[in-house]
């Protein structure tokens, strides 16, 4: 069932038809050019975008395969599948409702589906400069926080551990990438990433406190291609 839910999403999602429609445009090009096959590995830090919201400035990880598509005059395609996983501090004492404070960090696994365009504005026979750009769209398959009780409740209640999807998180949002990259020996990758979201992950709270975070960040990369 949350399968099928998370597909409803997607399809609602008015940031997916142009993600979708560059990876079926994508496919035909395989014949234009050589496809490098690579192994991509980031540490990412994140910035929760948003006034007001619980959270601070956290960090993860981006594991997954790219398949880099060569086009005439040093222009490629670039899309990839990854796994992510992003851990954001929740900030001292915030409260989550009358019974429970905010405890430790937002856990989010999350499948991330980039394709880039690029070009290589310096190559020769060691290695290679290259600039790349393009949109990004994240499934998230689970969020997760603890909670601490608020001792100030008027009754006792214990810790407890919730699935942010429950409370306003999205099971699909999106963006745009930009990177700065260079390929040492033809194999050896080292990047520089930002993305910029595009949609929210999460909105929560009643008309006069309305929460919307965005999740935008900064990766340092590094890949081999095969």
């Amino acid at each position: 069932m949350r399968i099928v839910f998370i597909m409803t999403m997607i399809m609602k999602s008015k940031f997916v038809f142009p993600a979708i429609a560059l990876l079926l445009c994508m496919l035909p090009l395989s014949a234009m050019g050589q496809v490098q096959y690579g192994i991509q590995l980031s540490y990412d830090v994140s910035f929760p975008m948003s006034s007001n919201n619980p959270y601070k400035t956290g960090s993860g990880f981006t594991l997954g395969g790219v398949a880099e598509i060569s086009l005439p005059k040093r222009f490629f395609v670039e899309p990839g599948v990854m796994f992510t996983f992003r851990s954001m501090p929740s900030k001292n004492l915030v409260s989550f409702d009358d019974e429970y404070f905010y405890e430790g960090a937002a856990k989010i696994y999350t499948i991330h589906v980039p394709v880039r365009f690029g070009y290589r504005f310096y190559e020769s026979e060691l290695w290679s400069v290259a600039v790349s750009t393009g949109p990004y769209l994240n499934v998230n398959v689970a969020a997760q926080q603890k909670l601490e009780p608020n001792f100030g409740a008027p009754e006792r209640v214990p810790d407890k551990k919730i699935s942010l999807f429950d409370h306003g998180w999205k099971h699909v949002d999106g963006g745009w990438n930009i990177r700065l990259s260079t390929t040492f020996a033809g194999s050896y990758f080292v990047g520089i990433d930002g993305d910029v979201s595009f949609t929210p992950l999460a909105e929560f709270g009643n008309r006069d406190k309305k929460i919307r975070i965005h999740r935008s960040s900064v990766s340092v990369v590094l890949g081999y291609y095969f």
